[in-house]
């Protein structure tokens, strides 16, 4: 029994897949980008062109490719402008952006006061105090980056996911739940945090697959017109708005638990190799070299 689903042992049914590709939605941290946020640097430490070439072939073959992604409104404009990218999407799920951040599609079920943003409604209501303090010495802002925020709650450290959501409800934030983003090399202040995962604390319906939807809605695109790449547990969800998700295969790790996750939806597939050299692998299968 094939333990991972790897791209290689489905070629068949992943060709006809992304035969007719519009739309790709892609994660970018570990994803797209390498280590320290370079979309050049390679696993190793390396450096290869190999990501912007596979990237630069699907924007001439006007596909449009959409960034997904837990960073921010100003970290993500910038980022499309670099790459030529027009539309995105920001704090996992919460916000659409199109063209490069100047029409924005909310995509959030939560009460907001006028003249406030939607972090500043989850500040007010006590739920990320009461996460740092039941998971003290586990759990911190992710710094300096959580204070950027529009949307979202941002964190590090490592904690128990089911029971922080349970915690969650049981004090009465149930229109909220905490998702696990994916590994950081941020340092931190938190006793053996050698480990570290960063978290979002957003409002219970938003998610990167909800967003996905909602945009496919407002531009008329089938789900069988598009893909997902990512890397973490909150990237896999995308699986159930389009025809296939793929993982870059740094995202299987033993502690996330993620080879079995992946295995719980019929359309993921796995790279053969990691990060940017991963997203080309699948990139070079929608437009051959």
């Amino acid at each position: 029994m094939e333990r991972n689903r790897l791209i290689k042992n489905h070629l068949s049914r992943v060709r006809e897949l992304l035969r007719n590709v519009r739309v790709v939605y892609t994660d970018l941290d570990n994803t797209l980008l390498g280590p320290r946020g370079s979309i050049f640097m390679t696993p190793d430490l390396k450096f290869s062109i190999k990501p912007v070439l596979s990237l630069l072939k699907l924007i001439e073959s006007d596909i449009d490719v959409v960034l997904v992604s837990g960073r921010n409104l100003n970290q993500l404009r910038e980022i499309a402008r670099l790459l030529s990218l027009n539309n995105f999407i920001s704090e996992l799920g919460c916000q659409i952006f199109y063209d490069q951040g100047k029409e924005v599609l909310p995509n959030y079920d939560f009460a907001v006061p006028e003249g406030k943003t939607l972090y500043e409604a989850i500040g007010d209501s006590g739920a990320p105090s009461l996460l740092l303090t039941h998971f003290k010495d586990h759990l911190e802002f992710h710094t300096p980056w959580s204070k950027r925020q529009t949307c979202t709650h941002l964190f590090r450290g490592f904690i128990d996911v089911k029971a922080a959501n349970d915690l969650l409800s049981s004090a009465g934030f149930g229109g909220l739940r905490i998702i696990d983003n994916g590994a950081s090399r941020a340092r931190t202040n938190i006793p053996n945090g050698s480990d570290v995962r960063v978290y979002h604390l957003l409002p219970l319906g938003t998610s990167k697959a909800s967003a996905i939807r909602k945009d496919q809605a407002k531009r008329k695109i089938k789900p069988t017109e598009t893909i997902a790449l990512g890397d973490s547990l909150a990237d896999l969800e995308m699986a159930e708005a389009v025809s296939a998700f793929f993982m870059v295969a740094d995202g299987i790790t033993e502690k996330t638990q993620l080879s079995d996750q992946l295995l719980s939806y019929d359309n993921t597939y796995l790279t053969t190799k990691k990060m940017g050299l991963g997203w080309a692998e699948v990139a070079d299968l929608i437009i051959p070299e």
